[in-house]
Formats: C-alpha cells, structure tokens, sequence
C-alpha cells in the first residue's frame, strides 16, 4: 500500500490514528486509537478464477424509506452499523428500498441472510460474476486504457480504450449488458485531448490508492503503453486525496460518456456518476430537435447554484425536451428553480419517472405537463 493510501487512514470521527485492522463475519474492523470509534467495511478477498463465485445480497423493506424499527433491526444485522444511531441509519438509507452487499463470500452470505429474515426482513442472494465482464488486453500491437468498476450498490462493468493501427475505440459494457457492449469510433480530435489528459498523469507509475471504507467503489484498473503494462487498484479515489487515480478514472469515463448511445449502458454510466466526484451536475444535453436535457441521479441543496446559472444557459423561447426518466430525487429547496425554469416562454415537456413527477407537482408544474413516455412528451412539443 502506497504512502498516499496510508495518509487517508485516520478515523473520520476524530481524525485520529487507526489500530490493526481484523476480519469478522466478512467484515473488516479498524479500531481508532484515540476515540471508542470502529470503521469497518466488506472484507473482500482477491479471488483467482476458478474460484467459487462471490456473492450478492439484498436486504429489503417495505416501504420507500427504512421506519425507524427497521432501521433498529437493520443495525442488529449489519456490523458496520453497530455504532450509529437508528436515526442515524434512517437517515442513510432514505429513500432508497434496500441494502446490498457485494462480493460477500458464501459463509457471510449465509450469516447475513439468516440474520436478516430472522427479523423479518425480505431477502434475496445470487452468485456474482456470472456476467461481468473482465478487463482483458487486446492483441499486441496497441496502447489500451481500462477500468472495472465494483461499485457497493450498482452493477459492475467496465470501459476499455484501445488506440491502434486498426482504429481507436471505446467499449463500455456492464453486468446486466455484458452480452451487448457497445464499442465505439474515438473520433480523433477527443482521442487526442483524452491521451493529453492522461500523459499528464504518468499512467504506468500510478500507485494503488486503497483504504477502509463502505458504501463506495472499488476499482480495478489496467495499463498497457509502450513502456509496459501497469495494474493498480483504487477505492473511491477523489480529486484531493489521490488526484492521478481520480484523474485516470475520470478521463475514461467522461470519454464513455461522450460516446455512449446504447441506452442501457448510457444508463450504467449514469449510475457511476455519484461514485466518481465528477464534479458538475447530473445532467446532459443532447442536441436533437426539440432540443433534449437530461437528469439523472439526484440533487441535493448545494446544487442551488449551478442549477439555477445552467437555467439561465438555456434559450428561454426555445421549446426543449426535459427528460427526468432516469431521475432519482432532489431537495425540496430546489423546487422554486424548477417551477421559474417551467414560467419560461418557450414550451417546455417533462419526461418524467414517479419520482421526478412528485417532486415536479409539489413545484407547481401542472400535471398536464408531466408525461410518462417519450412519444408524448415529444407530441406535447
């Protein structure tokens, strides 16, 4: 483990020193040295192939929220857990309708399970890697760029850059997709600017950059240049602590998301992008007509902001397309942007999902506006 790693290992309570680490029922528990407080995280073992599969687990409750009993039972199964506050754990698993596990082994699976419908929690386990795909080197000669990702709630997947005599490409391909990957074209001009970004990183001497922590993304990334062939392996690196590991991670997808149109992959990339500190808001623009904005994710009140200067970007007499299909939520501050966004002149749709609907009516967008699928969204338009 690098020194960069080694520096973020302090507790996130106190800021203090953590002790030696040990393995427990498939977790991993850090001590603080200088507080009662214990990080902890899914311990996973690198696996060989031919290995038995890791597995999946998925603890659900009823309603779109834990209750606070739930939440209760939720810390008694869950030894990450332990140390908060029911409200607390309420409060991390709002809206959200479950908790998954990933690349658990299969004892820990079983433990988990037992533990949770024990408390009358609905459950439900399958083997992982049945169709994940593998970072793989392509055929020599050729430069190739690629990172998989393993995030904690989302299915894993991959995007690979190739550079070579035969064409410049990007494939993008994920767990639920892997048999319809989608490989595309570079186009020259943003393959270039793409090698600048990670010339500047020094790709082959990138160091690990792992450390404690759940509920965010492993990364496994892979190298090949003319100078040799690099692996290293991150953890939700961020633009401050580990800025080259970030940097590389960062570059590759903004490239698969430049380039992506196959629908259920541009949604896996959606997906990833509250994982990786992308930085921005969650939103595209695709130039069709009627011009098409797109959401997805979800927005929180420090967005206020960038919100309201990406409003005001856009031609107020144009009519556009707002497609909040994919959305998954934002803060009730934010609906006044919302509701002057819709008083523009122009004509304006909403392609909305249950989720953005809610939030939309609650802003005074009247229902008539709100449509449930693209054709008449575009019909209103």
């Amino acid at each position: 483990m690098g020194s960069e790693a080694d520096e973020k290992l302090t507790c996130p309570r106190c800021g203090g020193p953590l002790g030696e680490a040990t393995v427990e029922r498939g977790y991993c528990f850090a001590p603080c040295l200088s507080c009662d407080y214990v990080m902890a995280a899914p311990f996973t073992a690198m696996m060989p192939r031919g290995v038995e599969s890791d597995w999946r687990l998925s603890i659900r409750w009823r309603g779109e929220s834990p209750t606070l009993k739930e939440a209760a039972l939720l810390r008694q199964v869950l030894p990450q857990l332990a140390k908060d506050s029911i409200q607390e754990v309420r409060d991390a698993y709002r809206n959200t309708t479950e908790w998954t596990g990933r690349n658990l082994s299969k004892d820990t699976m079983l433990q988990l399970r037992a533990a949770a419908e024990a408390r009358g929690f609905q459950v439900e386990s399958e083997p992982e890697g049945k169709n994940v795909p593998r970072l793989e080197l392509p055929a020599w000669p050729g430069t190739f760029y690629g990172v998989h990702f393993s995030p904690s709630f989302d299915e894993k997947g991959l995007i690979a850059a190739t550079f070579s005599e035969a064409g410049d490409t990007v494939t993008i391909a994920s767990e639920r997709n892997a048999t319809t990957s989608e490989t595309v074209a570079i186009p020259s001009e943003r393959g270039l600017r793409f090698l600048d970004e990670l010339a500047a990183l020094d790709p082959l001497g990138i160091p690990d950059a792992l450390e404690l922590g759940a509920d965010g993304i492993t990364l496994e990334c892979l190298i090949r240049q003319e100078g040799g062939v690099r692996r290293f392996n991150a953890w939700s690196p961020d633009a401050q602590h580990s800025p080259r590991q970030h940097g590389f991670v960062l570059a590759l997808y903004r490239l698969a998301a430049d380039l992506a149109r196959e629908p259920a992959l541009v949604e896996f990339l959606e997906q990833l992008h509250g994982y990786l500190g992308t930085g921005g808001l969650p939103v595209k623009v695709f130039e069709e007509t009627p011009r098409r904005i797109r959401f997805f994710g979800g927005l929180s009140s420090p967005d206020a902001e960038a919100l309201e200067a990406f409003f005001a970007s856009l031609p107020p007499e144009e009519p556009l397309l707002m497609d909040l299909s994919g959305f998954e939520g934002m803060g009730t501050l934010l609906h006044p942007l919302f509701a002057r966004f819709h008083a523009r002149p122009g004509r304006t749709a909403w392609w909305v999902n249950r989720s953005a609907a809610r939030h939309l009516t609650a802003a005074g967008v009247p229902g008539t506006c709100l449509h449930p699928d693209l054709e008449s969204a575009l019909a209103a338009l």
